[in-house]
């Protein structure tokens, strides 16, 4: 197979851009955060719905139901999201987000954690300063929590599916773009400034090819397991040529895609519907290996797998 690389993306930590980043937003992460974050695929809380959509967003949008509003375990402007919201299984979720909207009552949600610089703020979010109320469903934010995989002690892991109808970005446009970004990073003792691009091509769908075996996600061994993460080479819009090397998928436990990851031998080939997100896990180890103080280098990104096929096609 013919292997047409990205070439700085071969050494990640050694990628180091002089250049300033404009048109950026500014986000400042607890350090403590990004330990317990790291090796979660998802993450539990309770959340104060302040905004919600009437109604899902149609297939060809995407299908999600946004609810934007704010969580003490999160500490920042968020938004969580319902992935296919018009789903007969989803619909008593729905129900319990519109119930609360407004009430100032912190309800049990469980989700993907998902740190992304595609709503700019004019203003640094601070992790754990006074978050007001939002003002609408799409506040400035960099975090979600998106998909939501349980809420109000209703369990929605068969939410993650493909899109019937809708068309997510194809795998050169998503990964070239990716492939670009790069982020400021300012570390101190207690918390990581993270400054980015604004960037969106969320839903993307791509081919890939496993790299290596899954490991689990085990909350840095503390024996709680919500996922498995895997390694693996993203190909063309044609599947015959790789656009990138080892990038890490991550798959929520008790889901279609986790299943499939668990029906694939080694190497298979996967299609996929995935989201984008910051690898926590990739600044902690930068910082492991001595970095600190101020450093502009390329944006550690990870992809959280929303929907799998085998290469048989068998879901």
């Amino acid at each position: 197979m013919k292997s047409r690389r990205i070439p700085y993306f071969l050494i990640l930590p050694a990628l180091l851009f002089i250049a300033p980043i404009a048109n950026a937003q500014t986000i400042v992460l607890q350090r403590t955060f990004i330990e317990q974050y790291k090796n979660r695929a998802t993450i539990d809380g309770t959340f104060i719905v302040d905004k919600a959509h009437p109604h899902p967003n149609s297939p060809a949008s995407d299908g999600d139901l946004h609810a934007a509003g704010r969580s003490i375990d999160v500490g920042l402007p968020m938004v969580a999201e319902v992935m296919n919201a018009a789903g007969t299984s989803q619909a008593d979720v729905v129900r319990a987000i519109h119930a609360n909207q407004g009430k100032e009552t912190a309800v049990p949600i469980s989700g993907a954690w998902r740190i992304w610089f595609e709503h700019p703020s004019k203003q640094p979010q601070i992790q754990f300063d006074d978050v007001p109320p939002a003002g609408n469903t799409n506040p400035d934010h960099c975090f979600e929590i998106h998909p939501i995989t349980a809420y109000a002690g209703k369990s929605i892991l068969q939410s993650l599916h493909e899109i019937n109808g809708f068309t997510p970005k194809d795998a050169e446009s998503a990964f070239g773009r990716y492939e670009k970004l790069s982020a400021s990073l300012e570390i101190d003792d207690q918390t990581v400034t993270i400054t980015s691009k604004q960037v969106g091509f969320n839903y993307v769908k791509f081919v890939a090819q496993l790299a290596g075996k899954p490991d689990s996600l085990d909350n840095n061994n503390a024996g709680t397991t919500d996922g498995q993460v895997v390694l693996a080479n993203v190909m063309d819009n044609a599947g015959d040529a790789v656009l990138v090397n080892n990038v890490r998928l991550v798959f929520i436990a008790g889901t279609g895609p986790a299943q499939a990851l668990t029906n694939s031998p080694d190497g298979a080939t996967l299609e996929l519907l995935a989201l984008p997100r910051l690898d926590l896990n990739a600044i902690s180890t930068f910082i492991d290996a001595g970095g600190s103080g101020s450093v502009v280098r390329k944006l550690p990104y990870e992809m959280i797998v929303m929907g799998a096929k085998n290469a048989d096609n068998t879901p």
